[in-house]
């Protein structure tokens, strides 16, 4: 499978209300109605849009409503596929259709979700679009709730569900090269696991892109001390597929099959990493835990 496939491809112009995501090589465009929500996406995820060719295009269409819309918890048990191969996600919050065989699709969005920080709710959506750019791309990727920092050149990903403490280990770690507190990316080349950032969560504003060579990996629990102890495999793999965006494109559905897709992702980073369980107390002294077991000049 083709590592980062898009170094391959020539960059692209952008037209007028398209805004442009690189998820660690899967290049997705969105075209945005009206064209001025392109500027807002970038906007929100601080984050430039990517000129390279996309893997995939999106038309993405914000509609207005009068009715209050029930907010899922989540983008994918919501979902329902009908015979045309469209689909529909919280009773009409989003609808839309995605042909793999032409890389194109459309979206409609109830425009309640560009509120603040319902936009978080929106975002789900192009997790479900990364599954479908990555395939188009053929990258060896996924994605994962997590904090992710950069220091001494070696990527560092902390695991946990909510409140686990992934945010308070973003806003103690500023010393260093932050990539993000909720969704990182993890691409295997062949050769190694690397640790990219992403533009997911656009409410912290001190997340920086790059990627580096993932060294370790930590299970977050909070503790009256700092200490790295060895993680059981079975516990680690059970703890990480938690934690995984669930591999469903725009023109799936969740089956069976979707959660043993998870945990072969989760054990292909344990396997493929250092993994620990990190205690540790709400201080930035868990550092000099990592330091001293990985060899960091920090």
């Amino acid at each position: 499978m083709t590592d980062h496939a898009t170094d391959e491809l020539a960059p692209e112009e952008l037209v007028p209300g398209e805004y442009r995501m690189d998820l660690g090589g899967a290049i997705i465009a969105v075209h945005c109605e009206p064209a001025e929500f392109a500027i807002g996406l970038g906007n929100w995820f601080s984050r430039p849009s990517s000129h390279a060719a996309p893997h995939i295009r999106l038309d993405l269409e914000l509609v207005p409503h009068a009715d209050v819309p029930q907010l899922p918890n989540s983008l994918i048990t919501t979902k329902s596929l009908h015979d045309d191969g469209s689909f529909d996600i919280a009773d009409g919050l989003i609808t839309g259709h995605f042909d793999p065989a032409t890389a194109r699709g459309s979206i409609k969005a109830k425009g309640t979700l560009i509120r603040g920080p319902l936009m978080r709710i929106l975002e789900q959506i192009f997790y479900q679009a990364f599954w479908s750019a990555r395939r188009a791309a053929g990258l060896n990727a996924f994605l994962i709730h997590s904090s992710a920092v950069i220091a001494d050149g070696r990527g560092f990903l902390f695991v946990g569900p909510s409140e686990a403490g992934k945010s308070t280990v973003a806003s103690l770690s500023s010393n260093y090269h932050v990539l993000g507190d909720e969704m990182n990316l993890v691409r295997d080349t062949g050769d190694g696991l690397v640790l990219v950032g992403t533009l997911f969560n656009g409410l912290f504003k001190d997340k920086q892109p790059g990627e580096a060579p993932l060294a370790g990996v930590f299970l977050l629990k909070q503790a009256p001390h700092h200490a790295l102890t060895k993680a059981p495999l079975l516990e680690a793999v059970t703890s990480l597929a938690a934690e995984m965006v669930p591999p469903v494109g725009l023109d799936e559905i969740a089956t069976r099959e979707t959660l043993p897709q998870m945990m072969g992702l989760a054990e292909t980073l344990a396997t493929k990493s250092e993994l620990k369980f990190l205690e540790f107390l709400p201080d930035d002294g868990f550092w000099n835990v990592i330091a001293a077991e990985f060899g960091l000049a920090l």
